[in-house]
């Protein structure tokens, strides 16, 4: 049901008639919050009854209606469509201004199939109540389902908060289209319903109406908090009560005391369940209020870093409703960021299975199967992707496919370019719809003297993270005489040396993660902020909102997401001539800024200057199954970066080079035994593939020097694993596409003096190139040798240059908005 009942609205002191009446109307209520829907039916018709023999009174038409809705929300329950649709059309009549009987009204009419006049009513409950989350999920699933383009308008204000009371149920398929949508966002914070699930309402007392008022406000979490322990002060908080307040603790970012309220819940829901089958009641709704809890305790145990647990409670969960195709949606999701693909796999087919037409599924299906390396039905699983993403694409949805996948996926640059635009377009509507209004900003006018540009770096990756490995010295190399330098950290301290050298280097350090998108944009405002820079884009921990709300006159997207972020979200997006040439620019949403050698900074010369030194304790080849005679072609980067085109390619190195092996990771390690098995059927034995755990960063830096060639991934190149395997002194060959991904080792090689030797025009080229230095060892050593030379020379590892070069690019930028003109592309020059 779309919105369920609410408390009744005739209460206070009543004899005689009135009395019985209100009497009916509060145990169907009850009836109907316990599931006992025959009975909260007898009691309607009890109180219809009673209307009919009573002398009529003005206020009677309340109790009617009241009567009407709950006997329309019973019969829904029960699967008597029609029925329900007939109650609900009579208190439509009564009371038109009611926007739940005109969204359950539409409720019933679409699943009598009645599309059109579903998305009617539907309209009708918006335009009364517009902010209502639940109704605007089931207006956006039957748009979808009628292919209109509105679809996608309305499921991003479904995304949002709601502005008033709490009177809408959030099942299994709302939460699962919230979870999707804030999923491709990459923030997992946000990967439930708004402040997660609530049941049913019951007949709700005064502190759980106001905290549920409470609430609805991002920045006064504490306050519904506060509601919830006023109403425990003065009885046992119920079951809802209790999820609700493990909502609020969420929101106000207290997450084991979310989880102890969620599994106080789950006690109280199991004895209430058990009460009900020993009285021969029926259980439904005790099996799906127990559900929503589990997932919401699942999401909860997720994030305060309890995934193994997480992952039983969505186990749960789909034991209790196992025809929820959106259950196993979600236990394949949280299987999945546990690196459990296969399991993960499993379910998303399961998924499927009960509702073929769910494009998240299959979209994290497909994705899923990449990171294994399970290639079969390869080319019809991605037509069949494009084709759902083109639908979605029309009809304004936001798509299926994440921007971060799409990355090294078959996709044409002008799909990737109108995915990334749809989910620039979401984050703008949503963030439109907080209302937080324009933001102040810095005058448009040159620096004066002495006055430094304010620099806000904003991420959720400021400590163990390949971020802040590369960035590490920045922060603190900037010009103080120039710059101002701002960092604000999305996520929670790690007590990392990196987190802790950010803090100190940095003029400025704020932890915002428990603030909510609103206060994080007021406060870079506040701050006076010149230029804000986006470390994140559409990755894991991002709060793209913040940007949307235009904090600061100049937002720069940099090094977290190497791909266009869209149109209308960045103001500029920072790279290279060899990542984006002329002939490129139009892959990119954003101004593109370029700098004099490669954009993708490093911090090796400091992080890992015992390479340089020979000090570095490295392992020999025979410890790591690597042959100690041999030659070792490698490939250090994630498995989902393979494609089938490519490992063609190496397999005929292979058979034409006998002496050579591929030295691979197993990252992940599931995906091992299908390579084996894909190199035995191209004619390599599978034991010339040797497989290494991941190793930490120190080791893993060290150990790159064993290998004699580095093979790259056209599609998805290596990044940080270039650089690390440049530093090492070991040679690297590349062959950049079109998109950005596919072009930042050709950056990294260029940068390096080497790109001629290194950087290939044709898959022809790369396989010959890789032949010819897997047998001519004179010309490999010579290659070798220029690398480790060019580590102590060449601009790639220069950082203090680079972030001169930086700081100008910066400057440049504001000098172009003080001047009063739009972003535009430009060059810094070396």
């Amino acid at each position: 049901m779309v919105t369920a009942w609410q408390a009744p609205r005739c209460q206070g002191k009543s004899t005689g008639q009135d009395a019985s009446l209100q009497d009916m109307v509060l145990k169907a209520s009850q009836a109907y919050t316990s599931g006992n829907y025959e009975a909260c039916l007898e009691h309607c018709m009890i109180g219809q009854s009673l209307l009919c023999v009573s002398a009529p009174q003005s206020h009677h038409r309340r109790y009617q209606i009241d009567l009407l809705l709950l006997t329309a929300v019973a019969y829904f329950e029960l699967g008597q469509y029609a029925k329900s649709v007939a109650y609900n059309d009579a208190a439509v009549v009564l009371d038109p201004s009611l926007p739940e009987a005109q969204a359950n009204l539409a409720s019933g009419l679409s699943r009598l199939g009645q599309l059109d006049l579903a998305i009617m009513y539907y309209q009708s409950a918006l335009r009364l109540r517009p902010t209502t989350v639940a109704v605007q999920t089931s207006l956006a699933t039957v748009l979808q389902r009628r292919n209109r383009r509105e679809a996608g308008r309305v499921h991003e204000a479904a995304m949002l908060p709601e502005s008033g009371v709490s009177d809408g149920t959030l099942h299994s398929r709302q939460l699962s289209q919230w979870a999707s949508g804030n999923r491709h966002l990459g923030d997992p914070s946000l990967a439930t319903a708004p402040g997660a699930a609530a049941f049913p309402p019951s007949s709700s007392l005064a502190p759980a109406v106001a905290a549920r008022r409470c609430q609805q406000d991002s920045e006064v979490e504490a306050g519904a908090v506060q509601a919830y322990h006023l109403g425990a002060s003065q009885r046992p908080l119920s079951s809802e009560e209790r999820n609700d307040l493990g909502n609020a603790l969420r929101e106000a970012g207290r997450g084991e005391e979310a989880v102890a309220q969620y599994v106080a819940c789950l006690h109280l829901l199991i004895s209430e369940a058990a009460q009900a089958e020993a009285q021969g009641l029926g259980t439904r709704t005790h099996a799906r209020r127990q559900s929503v809890v589990y997932s919401n305790l699942a999401s909860m145990l997720k994030l305060v870093g309890r995934a193994r647990e997480g992952i039983m409670c969505y186990q749960n969960a789909v034991a209790l409703q196992p025809g929820e195709a959106e259950g196993h949606a979600n236990l394949a999701a949280a299987l999945k960021d546990n690196n459990q693909h296969e399991e993960a796999i499993a379910a998303y087919r399961q998924a499927l299975a009960l509702r073929p037409d769910f494009p998240d599924a299959f979209a994290n299906l497909v994705h899923s199967m990449q990171c294994v390396c399970d290639w079969q039905d390869r080319p019809s699983l991605f037509q069949r992707l494009i084709a759902i993403t083109e639908e979605e694409l029309a009809a304004g949805c936001l798509p299926s496919v994440q921007p971060f996948h799409a990355m090294a996926y078959p996709l044409s640059t002008d799909l990737a370019l109108r995915i990334s635009s749809a989910y620039a377009g979401h984050c703008l509507r949503a963030a439109a719809a907080l209302n937080v209004g324009p933001l102040p900003h810095p005058a448009r006018e040159p620096l004066a003297p002495g006055r430094r540009l304010r620099i806000a770096y904003v991420s959720s990756d400021l400590g163990n993270h390949p971020l802040s490995h590369l960035m590490g010295s920045v922060f603190g190399m900037h010009d103080r005489r120039l710059v101002e330098v701002f960092c604000y950290a999305l996520s929670a301290d790690d007590g990392s040396p990196w987190r802790a050298r950010i803090r100190a280097d940095a003029d400025h350090f704020l932890d915002v993660a428990k603030w909510p998108s609103p206060s994080i944009a007021r406060r870079i405002s506040e701050d006076g902020i010149h230029i804000a820079v986006n470390l994140n884009g559409y990755t894991r921990g991002a709060r793209s909102e913040v940007f949307a709300l235009r904090p600061a006159p100049i937002g720069v997207s940099y090094m977290g997401f190497p791909a266009t972020t869209g149109r209308g979200l960045m103001d500029y997006i920072v790279t290279d001539k060899v990542v984006t040439p002329d002939h490129l620019l139009g892959c990119y949403g954003e101004a593109v800024a370029r700098m004099p050698h490669s954009y993708f900074v490093n911090d090796h010369r400091r992080a890992h200057g015992d390479v340089l030194r020979g000090a570095a304790p490295t392992p020999t080849r025979t410890a790591l199954g690597l042959p100690e005679d041999g030659v070792v072609l490698a490939c250090a980067n994630q498995l989902y970066k393979i494609d089938p085109g490519v490992l063609d390619a190496w397999c005929r190195v292979l058979r034409a080079a006998p002496r050579t092996v591929l030295w691979l990771l197993r990252f992940p390690a599931s995906g091992e035994p299908r390579l084996r098995a894909q190199a035995a059927a191209r004619g390599v034995h599978p034991a010339r593939l040797v497989f290494s755990d991941v190793a930490p960063k120190p080791a893993h830096v060290a150990r790159c020097a064993l290998a004699d060639l580095v093979l790259d991934t056209p599609a998805c190149n290596a990044h940080t694993t270039a650089c690390d395997v440049l530093w090492a002194g070991c040679p690297l060959l590349t062959l950049p596409l079109e998109r950005m991904a596919s072009r930042v080792a050709a950056s990294l090689a260029c940068a390096s003096g080497l790109g001629g030797d290194m950087v290939v025009g044709s898959m022809a080229e790369y396989e010959a190139r890789a032949l010819e230095l897997a047998l001519d060892a004179p010309k490999r050593l010579a290659l070798r040798a220029a690398v480790c030379r060019a580590r102590g020379s060449s601009p790639l590892f220069d950082t203090r240059r680079w972030v001169s070069d930086f700081e100008r690019m910066l400057l440049r930028m504001w000098a172009v908005h003080a001047g009063g003109r739009r972003p535009c592309h430009f060059d810094v020059e070396g």
